[in-house]
């Protein structure tokens, strides 16, 4: 017998199948793009989305031959801080705005640094910033009022497509929390927030448990021809979901994941905000939470890299060119902020830089300066974690990156952590599966390979890291200047 995980991403959807002792059998992956019209407008088409997952589904099942009736449990995975507006029969009234969107910066700034900003993060856990539903249902009222006023409801992508599936308006607490408008205590959606927005609670989908079950099916899922007993399971976002995927329920471990974007995370028994609001703080269920931090731009920087700069190459090939070169790219450092940030400095005016370029630095040192300042985003959130959860004993990494073990072994040199990989690189799929069959583990899983840090470089390394987040504080002022916020 088998499960299935569809796992939502901003990119693509996964559909991956896994065996009973949660062996990877296959995977099926369908891309979309993004919809970018304006700098600051991140935008995906919803029914591409809906589609992609579909067809996922159907190739998986065809290449493998799996009989649907063989299929136990489907469960869930979804990235987070997605908003979109549907009518009464599910029909979009707008794309998709992700968590790349930072058309709401300048609400996001009007609010952060206040005394309501402070509570309103406190209460949620989420950081003050564009990818938050704060901002982009109050840039909606501001600028699309009469579609606001018309909407029926306001959701994320993993609610459009259950809906479409199951005919039910939901959404896992574990999504809901992401949104900015979820309150860790009350475990609802809070009362403030939506004064503050005008928003009415009618307005969003009832909140039910990660192992929410749904009970009925509409005719595109009938055709996939399931068993009446294989249960559908709502699952939870793909950050926290991640976390159980690489064995990273246990204290003093990091999870690391490096895909589009890349994020650190470490579980706690008790929902833990950061007095510097650096960090997040998600629901995995009614005990367990995640804190942690997302960086805006994990392989999507060494796409735009090249993509513009080494167009025709591979990635493992300029992966390889970039280890020509010694550590520390001969004083070239990259700042990789080219969608703004996210955590630790929640900015989304930051912009890239590339710092220290020298007649004597080849396309190598570029490459090489990518992978480290990708890493280095990294680091610094790692570091904020330190301080206001745990020390840090080793990290847990999964992700696109892990597939290089070059990259992985400079986390271990960056970091200065034993970094584990797990034997599936996809970690929020597993952990949809686990979820879905009560199997949350708070205990290491079986890894693949161990790397180790190089002390030598290790010392080169925590230089840099310095001179990164020196040179982040010194041009954070001039950020604005250079990239205006085009928020109508």
């Amino acid at each position: 017998m088998y499960s299935l995980a569809i796992d939502i991403g901003t990119t693509s959807t996964k559909v991956v199948l896994f065996s009973q002792d949660y062996l990877q059998i296959a995977e099926h992956e369908t891309s979309y793009p993004l919809i970018q019209e304006k700098p600051s407008y991140a935008e995906q088409d919803p029914v591409a989305i809906r589609e992609a997952a579909l067809h996922s589904m159907r190739q998986l099942l065809t290449k493998t031959k799996i009989a649907p009736a063989d299929i136990t449990n489907v469960s869930f995975s979804s990235a987070m801080h997605s908003l979109m507006a549907i009518d009464k029969s599910g029909t979009p009234l707008t794309n998709l705005l992700t968590w790349a969107d930072t058309r709401s910066q300048t609400i996001i700034n009007a609010l952060k640094d206040t005394e309501q900003g402070k509570e309103f993060y406190a209460n949620t856990g989420t950081p003050i910033h564009p990818m938050s539903w704060i901002g982009k249902l109050k840039w909606m009222k501001e600028h699309w009022l009469e579609l606001f006023s018309k909407t029926y409801k306001f959701i994320s992508i993993k609610e459009f497509i259950c809906f479409h599936l199951f005919g039910e308006f939901v959404v896992d607490q574990s999504l809901a929390s992401s949104t900015g408008i979820y309150n860790l205590h009350t475990k609802q959606w809070d009362v403030r927030i939506l004064s503050f927005l005008q928003l009415d609670q009618e307005k969003l989908s009832s909140i039910v448990p990660t192992d929410y079950c749904f009970s009925q099916r509409t005719e595109i899922l009938q055709a996939f021809s399931f068993a009446d007993s294989c249960t559908f399971t709502i699952g939870a976002s793909d950050g926290v979901l991640a976390n159980v995927g690489a064995g990273g329920l246990i204290e003093n471990v990091a999870t690391l994941t490096i895909g589009t974007s890349g994020a650190v995370r470490m579980t706690t028994s008790q929902p833990l905000t950061d007095a510097d609001m650096r960090t997040f703080c998600y629901v995995l269920d009614d005990s367990t939470w995640i804190a942690g931090g997302a960086t805006n731009n994990g392989g999507i920087a060494l796409e735009w890299f090249i993509e513009h700069f080494a167009k025709g190459a591979t990635v493992n090939e300029i992966i390889e060119e970039a280890f020509t070169v010694r550590p520390g790219a001969d004083g070239l450092l990259f700042l990789p902020f080219l969608n703004g940030e996210r955590a630790p400095y929640w900015n989304g005016e930051a912009s890239g830089a590339f710092i220290g370029m020298r007649r004597t630095h080849t396309r190598a040192h570029f490459s090489r300066a990518v992978l480290e300042g990708i890493l280095y985003s990294l680091q610094s959130v790692l570091t904020s974690l330190e301080e206001s959860v745990a020390p840090i004993d080793r990290i847990q990494a999964s992700g696109g990156f892990a597939r290089s073990k070059k990259w992985v072994q400079l986390l271990a040199d960056i970091s200065g952590k034993p970094v584990r990989l797990q034997e599936t690189h996809h970690a929020s799929a597993l952990g949809a599966v686990r979820l879905a069959r009560g199997a949350l583990e708070k205990q290491s899983q079986a890894f693949s390979e161990q790397f180790e840090p190089n002390e030598t470089d290790h010392h080169i390394y925590e230089k840099q890291f310095n001179l990164y987040e020196m040179l982040y504080r010194q041009l954070e002022p001039a950020f604005p200047k250079l990239n205006p916020n085009e928020s109508s």
